[in-house]
């Protein structure tokens, strides 16, 4: 009898293990009970606001920060793990009932064994919410309307799922009287435990089946006498959660997408619009100090540069999705920018294929590295050269991107495939190909990742990324192996440079050191210390002014050695200012640059900040440049003294 090889029988058992393994049902990607803390800010960034609540670390999400689709989102994580528990979301429209059922299923009753099914139970203030135990989902209702959907981990015996879910606290609030319009999708890097989420609620159904009984154990539990609600289409919900006039014991569950369609009077109100507009209107006034090359005094050169970005994100169905986002650059001050300049930034398509592999296709942002400044792992894109600017003014990358995920090894691994048009004057045929692998596991609180990129006419770059937190510390580091670079490498030879050879590898190597503290119970600070050694940098301060020379500069890697501080100070109360104190710097020029960021306005829709940054250290290196007439003819520099700004920021 043939035997297969050890691989595959270790393959064929997990995959027997993970199949009989119940999942929290996922929200933008993160699942209570697997998700870690680094995790969740990878994928929704830093939050507004840090608290704990007697042993959960919680993380607020509300104002400009709230996700697409919510008004507020809270996750409660446990301090020992950092893990996910919980998630609490306010939704921004509230969902019908019949939206809630269709995607989620139907009450529970005879028949439904083995499907998703609700129960209602009511809060201790006798409120309703439907209960799906075996998905760990709860919805819960206030003034007749969803105003919080929670996700927990799933049930697993009966007992559990006839435990009471505590609804939110925000419920004792009245209900809003308005709805705030939803905000464009932010983009989201990747976890190492996530499968991508299409949509704000676009989540993926799995059937739970528990060895005690599945979700007919739920309908076991005690029955619950509930108020009426009654919902926008003028049906009630009686207290056993059924509609009057309803089967109680349909299995029909919702329709499949493969079925027509069916309408009756009441079919628009489970309709949403599969389109939805909006945009971001960032407008800034900047004003530039500098000491005069030419002669004595100062000069003051204002700047008005606004940036209006309109996208249009598509979703006629669950699972698929097209998204864009168009720009547009004016400054009526600055001769390049005074004849508005438009651009697209992103367009994709994403799709999945039988909720395993997914697919997304065009023009999209990536951003790989752990590190905020210094990415040297983040093949697909060129440097950021304002890392500390509110916008990253980078165009997006036109690729193919795949990602399979593999939850019960908290893992993924992700495919690139790119296309590069702007090579057209080294490449013959106009584009250069290429493409990336990428593996991602989560181990306990860290996470470790390995990168691979492969490009025409290049040689291969490898990188590895590894994050852990411990305690109010997180730990990165992140090193890539190069063995060319995007630009020219130049080295003195007597009175003149020479283009440098690369020979062997080339070590580019990133870090950070990152804590928390909280001041007086009110204050949230954070402290941030990166630093980045490259082997590719120079510490021959006139190769700058070369480098300037032939267009090979490229700033933040000039250098052999750079550095940086960061410390930030949030208030909980969102109408308070925030600090934010930064210095980074080329160490082995020396020379470096201050800044100071003030946000006066946390609001939802509006956010008004300002900052001042100046330079200092030796002057002529590269954050006090000014060109060396002795190695290269460039035209007189003003050096640089001080660059004040305020701006401001309207979601549309």
């Amino acid at each position: 009898m043939h035997v297969p090889p050890l691989p595959v029988r270790t393959a064929v058992l997990l995959c027997i293990v993970c199949g009989s393994t119940a999942t929290a049902e996922p929200w933008k990607g993160a699942r209570p009970g697997t998700t870690t803390e680094r995790q969740v800010v990878r994928l929704l960034g830093e939050p507004t606001r840090r608290g704990d609540e007697g042993q959960e670390l919680v993380l607020v999400y509300e104002d400009a920060q709230a996700p697409e689709g919510t008004r507020r989102a809270e996750l409660h994580l446990t301090p020992k793990t950092r893990r996910l528990r919980r998630i609490d979301l306010e939704p921004d429209t509230a969902p019908t009932r019949e939206a809630i059922e269709q995607k989620y299923g139907p009450e529970c009753g005879p028949g439904r064994a083995g499907k998703p099914c609700y129960q209602v139970r009511v809060t201790p203030d006798s409120e309703p919410y439907f209960h799906y135990a075996w998905r760990g989902l709860a919805v819960f209702f206030s003034g007749g309307e969803v105003r919080a959907l929670t996700y927990l981990p799933p049930a697993r015996s009966r007992r559990s799922a006839a435990l009471p879910v505590p609804p939110p606290p925000w419920l004792k609030e009245s209900p809003a009287s308005s709805v705030a319009p939803t905000e464009g999708p932010k983009e989201e890097a990747a976890p190492a435990v996530a499968t991508p989420d299409p949509g704000a609620m676009d989540l993926a159904v799995a059937s739970i089946v528990d060895e005690t009984g599945g979700a007919a154990g739920a309908a076991a539990a005690e029955e619950l006498t509930v108020p009426t609600i009654v919902e926008a289409s003028g049906k009630p919900i009686t207290a056993s959660g059924s509609t009057p006039g309803a089967d109680a014991e349909s299995d029909e569950g919702p329709q499949p997408l493969s079925q027509p369609e069916v309408l009756d009077e009441n079919s628009f109100d489970v309709q949403h619009d599969p389109l939805t507009v909006g945009g971001i209107y960032y407008q800034r006034a900047e004003l530039y100090g500098a000491s005069r090359a030419s002669e004595a005094g100062t000069a003051l050169q204002p700047n008005f540069p606004a940036l209006l970005d309109i996208y249009l994100d598509a979703k006629p169905v669950d699972g698929l999705r097209g998204f864009a986002v168009g720009r547009l650059l004016y400054d009526p001050v600055d001769p390049a920018l005074s004849t508005p300049k438009t651009s697209l930034d992103k367009l994709w398509l994403y799709f999945g294929l039988a909720d395993r592999v997914f697919f997304t296709i065009g023009r999209q942002h990536v951003r790989w590295g752990s590190n905020k400044v210094w990415t040297p792992t983040n093949f697909l894109r060129d440097p950021n050269p304002d890392p500390l600017d509110a916008y990253d003014l980078r165009p997006g990358v036109d690729m193919l991107k795949i990602n399979i995920p593999w939850e019960s090894l908290a893992s993924n691994l992700w495919l690139v495939g790119t296309a590069n048009l702007d090579s057209a004057a080294t490449n013959p045929s106009g584009i250069q190909y290429g493409g990336a692998v990428r593996a991602e596991v989560a181990l306990g609180t860290s996470e470790l990742i390995a990168t691979a990129h492969f490009r025409e006419a290049r040689r291969p770059r490898f990188g590895l990324d590894y994050s852990l937190g411990v305690g109010r510390f997180d730990f990165n580091a992140e090193v890539a192996v190069l063995q060319d670079s995007d630009t020219r490498v130049w080295e003195r030879s007597g009175d003149t440079f020479v283009e440098r050879s690369i020979d062997g590898p080339q070590i580019q190597a990133a870090g950070g050191i990152q804590a928390q503290f909280r001041v007086a119970d009110v204050y949230r600070t954070v402290v941030r210390l990166e630093g980045l050694y490259n082997q590719l940098g120079t510490t021959d301060r006139k190769l700058l002014t070369w480098e300037q020379s032939t267009g090979d500069f490229q700033p933040l890697y000039f250098g052999r050695l750079y550095g940086m501080a960061q410390i930030a100070v949030t208030a909980r109360n969102v109408y308070e200012p925030t600090f934010a104190l930064t210095v980074l710097g080329n160490v082995s020029d020396p020379s470096f640059l201050a800044r100071l960021d003030v946000n006066g306005s946390r609001l939802r829709d509006v956010v008004v900040a300002a900052f001042v940054e100046m330079p200092f250290g030796e002057r002529g290196g590269e954050f006090r440049f000014q060109p060396d007439p002795t190695v290269a003819d460039l035209p007189a520099t003003d050096l640089g003294l001080f660059r004040v700004g305020i701006n401001l920021r309207l979601r549309l």
